[in-house]
């Protein structure tokens, strides 16, 4: 297995990596501001389009800002000196062959020239950030959304070990893999907008959210991953714990630890229940508000009480799964009320 980084960290490696950062930065501020500029006296620079549906501009917005914010994650100092060792390595344990070889391609590569990489990474994903955001509905925007499918498909594989899924995965960890989400809603914005006042988008939307608890209800109950035993449960909740972060993220973490350990097979066969429970109430019928609240609810403390938030710790790539999922239900918010299927019921005045 493939270990830390063995190659000693230099100060001038961090230097020149922030220099190259500053010159790219430099340029882009000058090359787009003439773009902006230029744009602006056509009357043709917008952020949205005007006739796009505030679903599709929440989308938009929420999927460029999230790459823009794994961009600036990507060029933390230890993204450049300890990617492999940290990062990577790490999806290594439990893989299936073919999964490894592919995870031990991508740490060869990055070794080969890391501060390269490390750039071409953080800069890809301010470029495909800030093309979605500022693309309005011209093929600008189109690149960057196939560029969101591209790159995302190849971060899932050597980058994410493709969500851990096959190598005793959960939700708490993140499965399927953040990554996985950016290009569904990369491949949703592409869809024709007429898509989207369309009855059947909706049920399609139902769906994805339905498999995701299905899917999270498979790998946390699944055997051979583990979660039914004290040790990887609890074990799992103190490393997050451990992290530096505010007491006020890592007490109920300390907590959750200290009461999984003393009984892991309630804990564990609860949150089968709420995931299982969660993919029936979206398969089956029209999701109540309640249904939605709930899964919010779900979402919302599973981000916090198994991935951390993604970027608490120093090393986070990516504010993990959970930001995507919850852009996701508010998204499907904003749909419904346009559907001709779920109409909703307004008072009017009489006479």
């Amino acid at each position: 297995m493939l270990m830390g980084v063995t190659h000693p960290v230099h100060v001038n490696t961090l230097t020149v990596f922030y220099v190259m950062n500053l010159v790219i930065t430099l340029l882009v501020i000058t090359f787009g501001g003439l773009v902006v500029v230029t744009r602006l006296q056509q009357h043709k620079f917008q952020l949205f389009a005007s006739d796009s549906s505030s679903a599709r501009n929440v989308l938009i917005f929420g999927l460029g800002s999230l790459w823009l914010v794994d961009g600036l994650l990507q060029a933390q100092p230890l993204m450049v000196t300890q990617f492999t060792g940290k990062v990577l390595a790490p999806l290594l344990v439990g893989q299936p062959a073919i999964v490894a070889a592919v995870v031990r391609l991508g740490m060869r590569l990055w070794r080969l020239h890391p501060l390269v990489w490390n750039l071409v990474a953080t800069w890809m994903q301010i470029g495909i950030g800030t093309v979605i955001l500022l693309g309005s509905e011209t093929r600008w925007r189109r690149i960057g959304l196939w560029a969101s499918i591209g790159w995302g498909i190849l971060v899932w594989g050597p980058g994410e070990g493709f969500g851990s899924i096959f190598s005793g995965g959960s939700w708490l960890l993140g499965s399927p893999g953040s990554v996985l989400f950016y290009v569904l809603a990369a491949g949703v914005l592409l869809l024709p907008s007429a898509w989207w006042r369309s009855p059947r988008f909706l049920r399609v939307w139902q769906t994805m959210i339905a498999g995701l608890w299905a899917l999270a209800a498979l790998l946390q109950a699944w055997p051979a991953n583990g979660w039914w035993s004290s040790h990887r449960f609890s074990a799992f909740l103190m490393s997050q714990a451990r992290m530096p972060q505010p007491s006020l993220f890592s007490a109920p973490l300390y907590a959750g630890a200290k009461a999984i350990v003393q009984s892991p097979l309630p804990w564990n066969a609860g949150i089968v229940g709420i995931f299982v429970t969660l993919a029936l109430l979206w398969i089956l019928g029209r999701p109540a508000r309640l249904t939605w609240w709930l899964t919010v609810w779900v979402t919302g403390s599973t981000w916090w009480f198994g991935q951390d938030f993604g970027v608490l710790g120093g090393m986070g790539t990516d504010p993990n799964s959970g930001a995507l999922v919850l852009l996701g239900l508010v998204v499907y918010a904003l749909i419904v009320p346009r559907s001709a299927t779920f109409t909703v019921i307004r008072p009017t005045k009489a006479g």
